[in-house]
């Protein structure tokens, strides 16, 4: 019995030595995993990220690294599992033999139990020693990426080894005991059929063509549906309601999901259909096999292909969308506090009295007044039939003032207005606005340049909004959070403005040793989360007429209030805190997902080599070169990695873009640098599946002697 053991073991060791090609990149996908999740399970447990914080406040990293690891986890056993399938059917032939020779069903099942241990054993021990290896270059990186300056220590975690051997070693034991069960689960002459694969070229049917049409035009629909989303979706709403949204947004993912389906399944037959009667370049060197063999391939992998589209797509959407999110959260800061300290008239006294405590001299300290008048006029809007009524609040300032503000925060240029010229800052997003056009130009109607604006004073001259903006000089924090639009005008218009009540703001610019002072900051930031007093925009109704003014009170009203401090530098770090955290945690999601999909199309394709070997060897017979041969490799694997990426990355760019529209169109260069990285790593793994192939293919050629 131990003899047969023992020969057992080495009959174990032996498959896997042989079958290290095959197995390698299933355990190179399976120790990138299990590097990921321990990493992201050693920052969980490390107490430095624990007791972490920004200005005072603690942030909550360690249920999100748990939920990042149970997705982390669900995905690698979703791809085991899969990617396992490959394995056994690969090895149905060989249990079979073994069953033939006398070999008894127990010691079979047995020798394949041993042989998944020894892989995931294998796999268990590169993907600790690379976890441990990395784990502090993986909590460097998220510490820069939420802009911390912590001295990092190296992580060696023994709670993180021992959940990362239980769960991983659990998913091997289980794809062992399934793999075993094998030869119970199968009858002898199932096991003994070899693999077959049919190379059978049939002509496209009516059905073919029907799908090969439904599919440009399924998916061109839905780019156009999403591209235009703020046209159709409010006159959808307004004629059946908000809740046809979902139904809208629902129909463009259909469209997708079909239409791609539909492309792999008829629109490739269909399309090199056409390339056989292009015979010009159909008989052009080995491309009539190039033609044939992919014809087969799609027809053969059509629903992984199209099953890898959607992963890759919903992967880049999901980092590039993360990628643009955190650039709007960028764009938003900026927006809301320009400059170092901004506050309120109210709140002057308790900020001077900081600044002289700890004897502040900031680089500059600006004032800006504003008069709060009663303003009406009109937007034009994609989301809004008869256009947006702004009829409310709103503070005027002279254009200098407006100029020095923006030179100062936003480095934005001077600009110059006429005497009835005007411009608004109001917080819409900008793809949500129309300007008037020409029927059928580009260009605005002379008659009509800018927008009627009315100012509920007597002697106030007519006024035309010639600019609408969306960044507020001092921020938008201290407008109510763009409650209260902003007119700029001339400094002549603006003396003939009479206010109904004098609004002041305070800017201040801080240098860089004074921000690093911690007991300052916190003071500051205290102050602009608990002020002594609060302003409240109130509406007061007397005689018909509606006037509104800023009341300042220590009581707690139901009008709505203002930030009457705001800080820029504690405030920043605790948001690039939260969302460098929240990229990272996306990016290595994508990254799993990435290594997935690709390592099921290599593993797919490897599957398939050693039942092509002997049609190349057949083909180098009649005189084709192994170099011959090697370029049809490359070409066809390439286009099997190519398509699902390309059209992926298409679906992808239309969802972010169709995100980008309510977000107000930020920066998408990150998103676009973020997903670039992405598709490099895809290719890396067409040239690695491109060359095992090769390899597979060509290496019994290269033996073969021919006389």
């Amino acid at each position: 019995m131990a003899e047969v053991d023992t020969m057992l073991l080495h009959l174990a060791i032996k498959n896997v030595l042989n079958r290290a090609r095959d197995y390698a990149a299933y355990v190179m996908a399976c120790v990138v995993a299990m590097v990921v999740y321990f990493c992201f399970i050693s920052i969980e447990t490390a107490p430095i990220f624990k007791h972490i914080g920004m200005a005072g406040e603690s942030l909550a990293l360690g249920r999100i690294l748990q939920m990042t690891g149970i997705v982390i986890l669900l995905f690698v056993v979703f791809f085991l599992v899969y990617a396992n399938l490959f394995f056994i059917k690969k090895r149905r032939r060989e249990i079979g033999i073994l069953s033939i020779i006398g070999i008894p069903k127990y010691q079979i099942s047995l020798l394949f139990l041993v042989e998944s241990l020894m892989v995931g054993l294998i796999v268990l021990m590169v993907g600790l020693f690379l976890g441990i290896l990395f784990s502090k270059l993986f909590a460097m990186l998220l510490l820069r990426m939420m802009g911390i300056a912590i001295a990092m220590p190296f992580l060696i975690s023994g709670q993180a080894v021992e959940q990362t051997i239980v769960m991983f070693g659990g998913l091997f034991l289980l794809m062992g005991i399934l793999n075993s069960t094998m030869i119970y689960r199968y009858q002898l002459v199932i096991l003994l059929q070899k693999m077959t694969f049919s190379h059978k070229v049939r002509r496209p049917n009516w059905l073919t063509y029907l799908g090969g049409i439904l599919a440009p035009s399924l998916i061109i629909g839905g780019y156009y549906l999403a591209d235009h989303t703020l046209t159709y979706m409010p006159r959808l709403e307004r004629r059946f309601g908000f809740g046809v949204d979902l139904l809208y947004l629902l129909t463009i993912l259909l469209f997708e999901i079909i239409g791609t389906l539909a492309f792999f399944q008829a629109y490739t037959q269909i399309w090199l259909q056409f390339e056989r009667r292009w015979k010009h370049l159909y008989y052009r060197g080995t491309h009539l096999l190039s033609v044939t063999n992919l014809s087969f391939r799609f027809k053969e992998n059509a629903k992984m292909l199209w099953m890898i589209t959607i992963l890759c797509a919903v992967t880049i959407t999901a980092i590039g969308s993360a990628a643009m999110i955190y650039t709007y959260s960028q764009d938003a800061l900026q927006q809301n506090t320009p400059i170092d300290l901004i506050y309120s008239q109210s709140q002057k006294p308790a900020v001077n009295d900081i600044l002289t405590r700890y004897r502040v001299r900031p680089v500059s300290q600006v004032d800006t007044a504003y008069k709060l008048v009663t303003a009406r006029f009109k937007v034009n809007s994609t989301v809004a039939k008869n256009g947006i009524r702004m009829d409310g609040a709103a503070a005027v300032m002279p254009l200098t003032q407006y100029n020095r503000a923006m030179a100062q925060q936003f480095e934005q240029p001077a600009v110059k207005l006429k005497n009835n010229a005007a411009i608004t800052i109001i917080n819409l997003p900008h793809t949500m606005l129309e300007a008037p056009y020409k029927k059928g130009t580009g260009v605005l109607r002379r008659q009509s340049v800018g927008i009627p604006l009315q100012i509920k004073q007597a002697d106030t001259p007519k006024l035309r909004i010639v600019h609408l903006r969306k960044q507020f000089p001092n921020g938008a924090g201290i407008f109510f959070d763009g409650v209260l639009n902003v007119i700029v005008v001339n400094n002549a218009v603006y003396r003939q403005i009479s206010a109904t009540v004098m609004d002041r703001i305070y800017t201040v610019q801080l240098t860089t040793a004074q921000q690093m002072q911690k007991a300052l900051m916190r003071e500051l930031l205290q102050l602009s989360r608990n002020p002594r007093q609060h302003d409240y925009l109130v509406m007061q109704k007397k005689s018909g007429t509606t006037r509104y003014t800023i009341k300042t009170t220590a009581k707690h009203l139901s009008e709505l209030s203002r930030s009457s401090v705001l800080l820029k530098q504690p405030n920043q770090a605790i948001a690039n805190a939260n969302f460098g955290f929240y990229l990272y945690v996306a990016l290595f999601i994508a990254l799993i997902f990435m290594l997935a999909t690709g390592s099921i199309i290599m593993l797919k394709q490897l599957s398939e080599a050693q039942e092509a070997t002997l049609q190349y060897r057949t083909l180098k017979k009649i005189g084709m070169s192994v170099n011959e041969i090697k370029r049809m490799i490359y070409f066809q694997i390439l286009m099997l990695f190519l398509l699902p990426i390309i059209l992926g990355s298409m679906h992808a760019f239309f969802a972010i873009r169709m995100l980008g529209l309510f977000l107000d169109n930020p920066g998408l260069q990150l998103a676009y640098l973020v997903c670039g990285l992405l598709i490099v790593i895809y290719f890396i793994f067409y040239l690695i599946t491109a060359n095992i192939y090769n390899r597979i293919v060509n290496a019994p050629l290269n033996s073969d002697g021919f006389y």
